[in-house]
């Protein structure tokens, strides 16, 4: 085989690659977990509150790989968030792939928006993406490479009126922001960070009828934009923001 072409054959993930998902033990996050422990990863599948939930997962991460467990944490508090990491990397020694996908959701009018409900969506999603990925970059520049994965959502890089969604919106521009910023600072390290965007998906509370690829998006289409940005032949993909919305823009 030539050699030019042969990184493309290699595959993403092995049995040895050490994979973190938060918010892991229900939809998305979930099936993405599912997906890649498929493919032999190590899964290392973050929940909260879903206990039976998690359980249920994790005995079916174990079939594929063994060494698979779940970790609990509430996100919003920084002394369990950082025990979880310190357990992870001295049971592992690595992280590998970190892929934040945890991140509430509110859908209301703003005059109906509380300070709480402010404050969660926030929390979950710029403040955890910012605190789990801090906690695994000294790890990846140690062992000279690693990939973060935040889950942000289609329009999020558009400034406009969002009604009904404007604490979410605030907060997944936030996560975009955080992905440039962090692409730039630790690209001398080997390591690289990229966002994914969902469009409307078949499980998303809301929805709309004229989305122009004539369907929602699904797991898979979420799991194969994950796939891409892993594969060794996307290695100078960094800072990238891909939108998996079958052309629908909020």
């Amino acid at each position: 085989m030539d050699a030019r072409y042969a990184v493309i054959t290699m595959k993403p993930i092995d049995q040895q690659t050490v994979v973190v998902i938060t918010g892991a033990a229900k939809g998305l996050a979930r099936h993405l977990a599912v997906a890649l422990a498929l493919q032999g990863a190590i899964i290392v599948a973050h929940y909260h509150t879903s206990e039976e939930d998690a359980e249920t997962l994790r005995a079916e991460l174990q079939v594929m790989n063994p060494r698979s467990c779940i970790v609990r944490a509430n996100l919003r508090a920084d002394i369990e968030v950082r025990r979880m990491f310190q357990d992870i990397i001295s049971t592992y020694k690595r992280v590998d792939v970190l892929i934040n996908a945890v991140g509430n959701f509110t859908y209301k009018p703003y005059q109906e928006v509380t300070l709480e409900d402010y404050d969660d969506v926030m929390d979950t999603n710029p403040r955890s993406t910012f605190l789990c990925s801090s906690l695994v970059i000294d790890q990846m520049k140690s062992q000279q490479g690693g990939t973060i994965i935040n889950v942000g959502c289609a329009g999020a890089d558009r400034m406009t009126v969002r009604e009904l969604t404007t604490p979410y919106y605030i907060a997944k521009t936030a996560v975009l922001q955080l992905t440039k910023i962090m692409a730039r600072t630790y690209a001398p390290f080997g390591i690289r960070v990229n966002a994914i965007s969902p469009g409307i998906l078949e499980s998303s509370i809301a929805k709309v009828d004229n989305v122009p690829a004539g369907r929602y998006a699904t797991f898979d289409d979420i799991f194969n934009a994950i796939n891409f940005i892993l594969s060794p032949s996307s290695s100078y993909v960094n800072g990238a923001n891909i939108e998996v919305a079958g052309g629908w823009i909020p």
